[in-house]
């Protein structure tokens, strides 16, 4: 599975997740899933961050693109916890996680139409191949992460290195 691949995929699952909890009460179940969305988005928005799009950026001469994305990380960073802090309660629960599911299709829409067709231009198909292994190995790792208190530092320094490209 090319990096493409992976990321499409990861997108599909993570927003049939999304739209789950946008329906769910408060119980176990509903923390359950949380939890599993919180991993896999933490884990997702590390293998971009850290291997594709510095690859991208690199290949491309060219980081704003990129740049944009760490920004809109940061963002979701925020709204995930906000789910977080109200998974027990029945109604903003609600509210928050369909504020944080717009702003994954957003994200997914713009890497749709812009990030993935630059990337298949610019990287070639063997190259996405060899970052999709990467990649995976990564998000395997990642998955199993507590994510820590230094995220938005080291988003920022990620985002001004990919526009000094």
């Amino acid at each position: 599975m090319n990096a493409i691949e992976l990321l499409e995929e990861q997108h599909r699952e993570t927003l049939a997740m999304l739209a789950t909890l946008e329906k769910s009460r408060p119980s176990a179940t509903r923390q359950t899933t949380l939890a599993k969305v919180h991993a896999a988005l933490v884990a997702h928005m590390a293998i971009e961050e850290e291997i594709f799009y510095p690859a991208l950026a690199q290949a491309r001469g060219d980081g704003e693109a990129v740049a944009e994305g760490f920004e809109e990380h940061v963002i979701a960073r925020v709204a995930l916890r906000r789910c977080v802090d109200t998974v027990t309660e029945k109604d903003l629960f609600g509210v928050r996680v369909g504020v944080l599911k717009e702003l994954i299709e957003h994200h997914v829409k713009e890497e749709r139409t812009d990030l993935f067709p630059a990337a298949k231009s610019a990287l070639g198909a063997e190259r996405l191949a060899a970052l999709g292994a990467e990649m995976k190995a990564r998000f395997d790792v990642a998955k199993k992460e507590s994510p820590g208190p230094t995220l938005d530092r080291a988003e920022k320094r990620r985002a001004k290195a990919a526009l000094a490209v």
